[in-house]
């Protein structure tokens, strides 16, 4: 059985709908990234960088995102959680899972986190990302106004990682009114079952 350490809309919400998809039996461990459950004791043992997600699986501890959906997908190919290694999609399928954890994620990170990338100048940090981040959303606008989903028109679990992240942009006030192509993928990925489950589920969990 797989266990997923999340918290509920963080970028977990990536695994915890690609185990949804692989219809796996897996349990749920909830760190409450509000009460700072990620530094205590207990969970820095399982990941001492303190984040989340963390899956572990048998022997096996995986701690990044992006690995973790490559891992999943390789372990489960009858998901197509990713485009099969014979698809030609494939090395579109890794170059987009890559980027959105080397380049897209670490965006929002100096958002949530600008302290942690210069002490004294805070607010010029998340005016920095914030200008990053709305030229990455008009590439995915553009990209949009040509194909249903990240990869061509097949939806795969970039489109979760994804959706993960563009769940954060009302945190900060980041308007999306002009771009109705990157809107129109939002409101198409969140009607697949999966995603549409997990989204009920998390809200659930974060209301409670």
């Amino acid at each position: 059985m797989y266990s997923l350490y999340y918290q509920p809309f963080a970028c977990s919400f990536a695994i915890h709908t690609a185990l949804q998809k692989i219809a796996a039996p897996y349990e749920l461990h909830r760190i409450d990234l509000n009460k700072q459950e990620q530094i205590k004791d207990g969970f820095l043992t399982i990941n001492p960088l303190a984040q989340v997600p963390v899956l572990k699986y048998q022997d096996k501890t995986i701690r990044q995102a992006g690995a973790i959906l490559l891992f999943l997908s390789e372990q489960h190919p009858e998901a197509q959680l990713l485009p099969d290694v014979s698809s030609p999609d494939r090395g579109l399928a890794l170059e987009t899972l890559f980027y959105l954890s080397n380049t897209v994620h670490p965006l929002f990170s100096r958002l949530f986190y600008p302290e942690r990338f210069a002490e004294d100048g805070a607010k010029e940090v998340k005016k920095i990302a914030l200008k990053k981040i709305r030229s990455v959303l008009e590439n995915f606008d553009q990209l949009f106004s040509k194909q249903d989903y990240s990869i061509n028109n097949h939806l795969y679990a970039t489109d979760y990682y994804l959706l993960a992240i563009l769940n954060w942009l009302r945190l900060f006030q980041v308007d999306i009114t002009d771009l109705v192509h990157l809107k129109s993928y939002i409101q198409r990925v969140k009607k697949n079952m999966e995603v549409h489950t997990i989204l009920t589920k998390e809200m659930q969990v974060f209301a409670a």
